[in-house]
């Protein structure tokens, strides 16, 4: 599920206000905007491969440690917190934003279930502002309070991570790693309630988590022998370790991705996956960004007494989803793409057949499977109509297929509780305008309300409408669009529309229920979701037809959409602000190239914006150019190119008001992304609008702050959105 990120805007005081000028005057909502925009003088760098040269016009901020690059950066960074201190729409929004949240955050987070039915989650103390760790022998019982984050660690009680053994007497639990990339993770004794002497550093969950061995007297995690930013090495040369109870934890015996017969090169992450304690076999694998992998297989036996004969398995080209595999006795079940869709497919463990399995289920190219999970005598899957419309299958111990009616019809829904060791299981759903729900499914069927979180009620949201709409893009083809409204709303043009645009790495913009969202259609606003190519909505070739040299029918699709507006009378340009995220900084910025006209204000968080660079540097996801392609390549070198909104900004344009912002500490998307963007932009753009880039100096690319950085973050956004519709 694509999830927006929550950042921590906790700034310095004001620097370097000798750089900076602010003037706001609001005739309606007008907005006359005079910047003084930081020094940078340019530093052109040409670059020339297959004989076509690229210039890189600001070069010099690629080196984030020159003085004169930092001093630059935090005068960019000041200015945008200038900005806010003057925008008289924030205290609005974080006004609404607060009543919003006080009634619908819930306390109860990381919900983990074991094998035998127990619950370990944790519960926010917002008086202390800690993350305790509770537990439950049955959901029926009370809660035991069986961890105290704050008596553990003074300095960081966010517990970001639980994963517990199989048999249930012990606990992984991860805290956030904040502005650092390696997170510490600990191991609990719910037995003992005690802590062991385990203190596994070097690991991000987010990479790697903890996978318990089937007798639970371990476990094995990635580990990353180098975790600092600036290091040539930083995150390569990554391997699975082993690590058994009592164990000095800085032992670290390697047990995968270390042996040169593999092959398995240094920028892919060797991890194994571990389903449950029946599992007789371990399957690893190489990963590396994409849906594919190499894959290899292991006797449990074997891996437990240090001796693995890892076996090639299923490959990169079999097409099978590396995070959807499950082992059930002799059976390995997975779900894998098809010209026409997907399957769930079944082959035997000793003898698999990839080329010729046993197919169990089929998904289309409209109605694709998206999710499946295996219990003791059943399967249960998800198809999910154009992203957004989710319908729940069952395949019974005689292979019959079997539709399951839900509550109601939800546009997001994921399962939890299941095991190969028995029957039980659960689903989660929510939709645009339906909150999160959790059920248990019994053998019949039937729904019951899990019961452990509360189900918060908003009916102030009552009036709200969601609605799928098919666009014709540029091409022809159809793209879904999915608009969220008030049911009195006037199609007359004149809606102020906030679009959330995605569409990379073949990821699906799924419903989500979000007040903070749901806050812009109860003011009267249009939200609009496209699920532009590049994303999953039609399946894997609605992927494919949106990455490398075909990434333009990205934003393509999202003029398209963005015209629908015009055209069918719910909006006109100067309403419509763009937000986007991490990759989809791509589709939304060469669309704001293309069509800035159409926009009247575009916003970016930690987003990719110079994809050209991303081989040049050392502290990037480095194998991120499967999805966007490789300069080595004379034709993904162009579509690179095509892509890059950076090098695609042209001079002496009218740009829409930009808002970037970027963190400081991200592992994936470096500062410097931003950085030459925003200042060649500001060079650029002979509108009036501002261009700001309002930086994170502590989280990274995925931290997430508590309930004041979330709504600070939120509010700056919809606040700069609103303040630049034009009248």
């Amino acid at each position: 599920m694509i999830w927006f990120y929550c950042k921590i805007r906790v700034r310095s005081l004001l620097l370097f206000l000798s750089l900076l000028g602010v003037f706001l005057s609001c005739n309606q909502r007008k907005i006359s905007v005079v910047l003084n925009y930081p020094e940078l003088k340019p530093s052109p760098k040409t670059e020339q491969l297959f004989g076509i040269k690229v210039l890189d016009n600001y070069h010099s901020l690629s080196n984030l440690k020159d003085t004169s690059s930092q001093i630059w950066f935090r005068g960019q960074d000041s200015l945008a917190e200038n900005y806010f201190s003057t925008n008289r729409f924030l205290g609005e929004f974080k006004d609404r934003f607060h009543t919003l949240e006080n009634k619908s955050l819930g306390d109860i987070g990381k919900i983990s279930i074991t094998e035998k039915g127990s619950y370990l989650y944790s519960r926010y103390d917002y008086q202390n502002d800690i993350e305790n760790l509770y537990y439950r022998e049955k959901l029926s019982d009370f809660e035991t309070e069986v961890f105290n984050a704050s008596a553990y660690n003074n300095k960081n009680t966010n517990i970001s991570y639980l994963k517990p053994s199989h048999d249930g007497t012990k606990v992984a639990i991860g805290f956030d790693p904040m502005e650092d990339f390696s997170s510490t993770v600990i191991i609990y004794d719910l037995v003992n309630k005690r802590i062991l002497k385990e203190k596994i550093t070097q690991i991000n969950p987010d990479f790697g988590g903890i996978e318990w061995l089937p007798d639970s007297s371990g476990f094995i995690y990635l580990y990353f022998p180098e975790v600092e930013l600036s290091k040539k090495k930083y995150k390569k040369e990554s391997y699975s370790v082993i690590h058994f109870l009592g164990e000095d934890p800085g032992k670290r015996t390697p047990i995968f991705g270390k042996e040169k017969s593999l092959k398995i090169p240094s920028d892919y992450y060797p991890k194994v996956k571990i389903g449950s304690s029946k599992d007789s076999y371990i399957v690893a694998y190489a990963a590396k960004s994409g849906d594919y992998y190499d894959s290899f297989i292991a006797s449990t036996k074997d891996v437990i007494t240090g001796a693995p004969k890892w076996k090639p398995f299923f490959k990169t080209g079999d097409a099978i989803y590396y995070n959807q595999g499950e082992i059930r006795g002799q059976y390995f079940i997975y779900r894998r793409a098809t010209s026409n869709g997907n399957e769930i497919c079944q082959v035997i463990i000793e003898n698999p057949s990839f080329d010729d399995p046993l197919i169990l289920a089929r998904g289309s190219q409209e109605n694709p499977i998206t999710k499946f999970e295996v219990t003791k005598d059943h399967i249960y899957f998800i198809r999910e109509k154009f992203g957004v419309e989710v319908s729940l299958f069952k395949i019974d111990g005689q292979g019959n297929e079997i539709q399951i009616a839900t509550p109601f019809v939800p546009g997001y829904a994921s399962f939890f509780g299941e095991s190969v060791v028995h029957n039980n299981i659960g689903i989660g759903m929510n939709g645009w305008t339906s909150n999160y729900v959790r059920y248990r499914i019994d053998r019949e069927g039937k729904f019951t309300d899990e019961g452990l979180v509360e189900n918060t009620l908003f009916p102030e949201f009552k009036d709200l409408v969601a609605k799928q709409v098919m666009v014709v893009s540029h091409d022809g083809v159809e793209v879904p669009f999915s608009l969220v409204y008030r049911k009195d709303m006037k199609q007359d043009n004149n809606n102020e529309v906030f679009v959330y645009v995605y569409g990379a790495n073949g990821e699906s913009m799924r419903p989500f229920f979000s007040p903070i969202y749901l806050d812009w259609a109860r003011q009267g606003g249009i939200l609009a979701f496209p699920h532009v190519r590049g994303g999953g909505e039609k399946g894997k070739e609605w992927h494919i037809q949106g990455m490398k040299n075909l990434k333009s029918n990205s934003w393509k699709d999202l003029i398209a959409c963005t015209e629908f507006l015009f055209d069918n009378g719910y909006s006109r340009k100067g309403l419509v602000s763009l937000y986007t995220s991490s990759a989809g900084g791509i589709t939304a910025g060469m669309a704001v190239n293309d069509s800035p006209d159409l926009f009247s204000s575009f916003i970016a968080e930690v987003p990719r914006m110079h994809p050209f660079g991303l081989e040049s540097a050392t502290t990037t996801s480095s194998t991120s150019y499967l999805e966007y392609g490789t300069v080595k390549d004379s034709l993904e070198f162009l579509g690179l190119i095509r892509m890059d909104p950076y090098l695609n900004l042209k001079p002496e344009t009218n740009y829409p008001a930009t808002l970037l912002m970027p963190s400081s500490n991200d592992d994936r998307i470096p500062l410097w992304d931003s950085g030459k963007y925003i200042a060649q932009l500001q060079k650029y753009n002979t509108s009036k609008a501002p261009v700001l880039m309002d930086i994170d100096y502590t989280s990274g690319h995925e931290n997430i702050g508590g309930q004041e950085a979330y709504i600070e973050l939120y509010a700056r956004i919809f606040s700069f959105a609103k303040t630049h519709m034009e009248y």
